[in-house]
């Protein structure tokens, strides 16, 4: 298990360093080309095909990770049946789509694009052909084959999207890249991964894994709510062009983040529910994770938010100034959020306890839309302070609710990350000042650099981080050299 995990890690670890070099690279060069309103139009269409997509999905995947089986007969029968009713249930949304499209369009605030989002719903019947395959891969640890998938999703926005922009068609040439890259996914899974979908359906399996996914759903739609409230608020007082603001420099946060954080979680999950049963190893693996997540993605907040203006006009362009305040204050919070919060929910999923990470949610909504719809009414920097110091109690929550169901107290939880912040702070401070001296762009460049290279100063005063950053240094150059002998 031990060398499954680490492996399927370093497969996945690649798949979202190579998706976080070519996304970031597309986002830029399209924000270049539109203006931020054509993002806040994608964001509006995307709430409606992502909140579709969580409803589709009926938590099936989750299932098929995380449910134990008796043989690989009974888990062949339950992916078919996970499947077609995936496949069925996103057909018929998308139909509903079709139909409700003009006040669908009216609600969101984008009269008149009733078609737009029409056209995004097509998505769905090809997020079919996907989602349960993606899960059967994730439960084997198949995280290789997972990177060829993830490569044509990730390159074919860059390929479409970016010759549409510039050819004048708007919002238009982001739904175009994003329904071909999910196409091409499609039909790549489709004609040449392994199949093993069978023309197969029972209604008492169906029944059997609906009495999983209830809950799973419910928690589903409850993280949807937490992810896109403010989207709606936001996109519902102020215009799209704020929108736009709002959005894109927290997707950028997302996207270098995720190169840690979207590498580690999946496989978390999968080791998670493989060990579900044996508390000693469960509560060892997440703080082994959490301590490689913290590590890395707690200095990266705190680098971002003092280059935050910096990183907007380098990314962006002057016309998204604005939005400096938005990408630091979400880069602060989500260095804290990602080794806490979000690494709880992946406990509570592969426990089978999807209730807990639903309440969770619903605690975290009844204060975050109250705060979101007042601070929005008042000014946009206040709304993005507002947003930030809010997570803190989502953090909360999900502490409690953890040293409830399980033997981990948050003072666990803190400590196993307490020297990242530490060191991220100083880090901080040292690089405010060193940027503070002269406000050139190389010298900016150079003390960011010289930020990066004095935190891993500091870890390698300490015997077991510089025991990890050795290790992982070891396993890449002997993985290389073994491949090397193998020619």
């Amino acid at each position: 298990m031990d060398k499954k995990v680490i492996n399927a890690a370093k497969w996945s670890l690649l798949t979202e360093l190579l998706a976080k070099l070519i996304v970031p690279v597309t986002n830029i060069i399209l924000a270049h080309i539109l203006a931020p309103e054509a993002f806040g139009i994608m964001a509006s269409l995307m709430m409606i095909i992502t909140f579709a997509q969580m409803l589709s999905d009926t938590g099936f995947q989750k299932y098929i990770v995380q449910h134990e089986f008796t043989d690989v007969e009974e888990l062949h029968k339950h992916e078919s049946v996970a499947f077609w009713t995936n496949f069925c249930f996103q057909f018929i949304i998308w139909i509903l789509i079709i139909l409700a499209r003009d006040p669908l369009a009216n609600v969101l605030g984008l009269r008149g694009m009733g078609n737009s989002l029409a056209v995004m719903g097509s998505i769905l019947p090809l997020y079919a052909f996907t989602s349960i395959q993606i899960g059967i891969l994730q439960r084997s640890f198949n995280f290789k084959k997972l990177l060829r998938v993830r490569m044509i999703n990730i390159t074919m926005p860059l390929l479409i999207s970016v010759p549409l922009a510039i050819l004048g068609m708007d919002y238009w040439s982001l739904i175009i890249g994003f329904l071909s890259a999910q196409g091409a996914t499609a039909l790549f899974m489709f004609f040449f991964m392994p199949n093993e979908i069978q023309l197969y359906f029972n209604f008492k399996i169906l029944r059997q894994m609906i009495g999983f996914s209830g809950w799973s759903i419910i928690e589903s739609i409850s993280i949807w709510l937490t992810v896109w409230c403010d989207t709606f608020i936001v996109g519902t007082f102020l215009a799209s062009y704020y929108l736009g603001l709002y959005k894109m420099p927290s997707a950028v946060v997302n996207t270098a983040m995720g190169v840690i954080a979207s590498a580690i979680v999946p496989v978390l999950f999968s080791a998670l529910s493989r060990e579900q049963n044996d508390p000693t190893r469960f509560k060892l693996t997440f703080f082994s994770f959490q301590k490689t997540i913290g590590l890395i993605v707690i200095p990266m907040g705190v680098g971002m938010f003092v280059y935050r203006d910096f990183i907007v006009n380098l990314i962006f362009g002057k016309q998204w100034s604005e939005s400096a305040i938005v990408l630091g204050c979400w880069a602060l919070s989500s260095a804290i959020m990602l080794p806490t919060a979000n690494l709880i929910s992946e406990v509570f999923r592969a426990k089978g306890m999807p209730r807990i990470s639903f309440w969770c949610q619903i605690l975290h909504l009844v204060v975050l839309v109250p705060v979101v719809y007042v601070f929005a009414q008042k000014s946009f920097d206040s709304l993005i302070y507002a947003r930030s110091l809010v997570r803190g109690e989502a953090i909360l929550v999900d502490l409690l609710f953890l040293y409830y169901v399980t033997p981990i107290s948050p003072f666990e939880i803190f400590s196993n990350i307490m020297r990242y912040i530490i060191l991220s702070l100083i880090m901080g401070v040292f690089g405010y000042a060193a940027s503070s001296i002269y406000s050139a762009s190389g010298w900016t460049v150079a003390t960011m650099i010289l930020c990066a290279l004095f935190y891993f100063m500091l870890l390698l005063l300490f015997k077991s981080d510089r025991d990890i950053i050795i290790g992982c240094v070891t396993s890449v150059i002997g993985k290389r050299s073994s491949r090397k002998r193998s020619r």
